[in-house]
């Protein structure tokens, strides 16, 4: 299977910008012409298929502290590992395959670039709705196998799990024969649901590991102890493939609260200071929906360190004043949700929430920061520094030091 479909005037995948023929393809090219050096002439269809994606993995840019591969290492020990699928006997292969995928569970389970090549969260939560009875539980499985052979956007991203792993990971030479062998078996859909029997066996056993030291956390902690989420926190970013299952079905709860909040019926009046960073950069830059500037505002810079607690305060204020049981269950969990989110690095939702909320501010700021205490009149006034000085003071004289310098900091640096 090939995971990349890259034209020479197409943009690098690499991200660097530039077109491949001009940044990584000659790196992709030399890789592949060196590998196939180790490996040799006169190789099937399949095997070019695989030198190929070796070689595709082996030159591209995957970041920019990794360390360049020993290309003769990596060609002799694909090599090695082809003669010892050749020498398998006819009746002694399928016992060949079945130590290859042994080996290969305990990559996935020790090397931590493989720590997400596991099961997506929305097909576990297909397989939790089939565990009715042990049998429909086992045709369950079996079918989502079946169809996931099929899947070339969950194979692609193996593939490129098992190139980060090679680039960042440490690998005896046994180890790499075992990984190398591993993107074989992927690519040649013949043996391809073995490699996913593999990755199913490892979800469900971290799976039902993770599901008992939550119930020993429930078991020993209130839930209404604070204490009690900062242990959940940390076992999920332990467990990121469980954790990652555990926010897709927050999320499957809090549709009713996303609507609301996209209707305005809860409202997102996040103070200035929360947003200073998002706002000036704005001021700088061509438009709102240029995503960029979220993440590096939320998290290059540290915008983060003032959102959060303001959004979740806001949030929890919203929760606690609705009438509707159902409305406000639903904002609970997507509370948590955007929590969790930030837990195992995938802040999707914080980063809606803060773009919606430095929208909102832009286009009615008196509306939507009632902390400007009367200072702002205008969108204009965000930009005169008598102003936002008196902001400032205003935020001191509620104690909130840290905020005040914060803002003018934003202030003098954007201005």
């Amino acid at each position: 299977m090939q995971i990349y479909q890259v034209e020479r005037n197409d943009f690098c995948p690499c991200g660097s910008g530039r077109k491949y023929k001009k940044c990584c393809l000659p790196a992709v090219e030399e890789a592949t012409r060196a590998v196939g050096r180790e490996v040799g002439q006169g190789l099937t269809a399949h095997g070019q298929e695989v030198l190929a994606t070796v070689g595709f993995i082996c030159g591209l840019k995957w970041g920019e502290d990794i360390k360049p591969l020993e290309l003769s290492r990596v060609g002799r020990l694909l090599k090695e590992a082809w003669e010892e699928e050749d020498n398998a006997s006819e009746k002694a292969f399928g016992d060949f395959l079945e130590n290859i995928r042994n080996n290969y569970i305990r990559l996935l389970q020790e090397k931590p670039r493989l720590r997400m090549t596991r099961i997506p969260p929305d097909i576990l939560l297909e397989i939790e709705a089939h565990q009715e009875s042990e049998e429909e539980l086992k045709e369950c499985l079996a079918q989502v196998v079946a169809e996931m052979v099929n899947d070339d956007d969950f194979i692609s991203g193996c593939i490129i799990d098992i190139a980060y792993s090679l680039h960042y990971d440490s690998y005896t030479d046994e180890e790499m024969k075992t990984l190398l062998s591993g993107l074989g078996m992927i690519i040649n859909k013949d043996t391809r649901e073995g490699f996913i029997e593999a990755i199913m066996s490892v979800t469900m056993e971290e799976f039902d590991a993770t599901m008992e030291k939550i119930k020993a956390l429930q078991d020993s902690t209130s839930e209404e102890d604070p204490e009690f989420i900062k242990k959940l926190m940390e076992i999920l970013e332990d467990h990121i493939a469980f954790g990652d299952y555990f926010y897709t079905k927050l999320l499957r709860g809090s549709i009713t609260a996303m609507e609301a909040i996209i209707k305005k019926e809860i409202k997102l009046n996040v103070p200035f200071y929360a947003l200073a960073r998002g706002v000036y950069t704005l001021k700088k830059i061509p438009g709102l929906f240029e995503n960029d500037w979220i993440a590096e505002c939320l998290w290059e810079e540290n915008e983060a360190e003032h959102f959060l607690p303001a959004i979740y305060q806001v949030l929890e204020e919203n929760r606690a004043s609705l009438k509707d049981e159902a409305l406000a269950e639903s904002l609970e969990k997507f509370i948590f949700a955007s929590q969790v989110g930030v837990v195992i690095n995938n802040p999707e939702l914080i980063e809606k929430l803060y773009h919606l909320c430095v929208y909102n501010f832009l286009k009615n700021p008196l509306e939507t920061a009632p902390d400007t205490g009367g200072v702002f009149t205008s969108i204009e006034d965000l930009y005169q520094e008598e102003k936002v000085i008196r902001y400032a003071e205003a935020l001191k004289a509620r104690g909130l030091e840290k905020e005040a310098d914060y803002v003018l900091a934003q202030f003098r640096t954007y201005l």
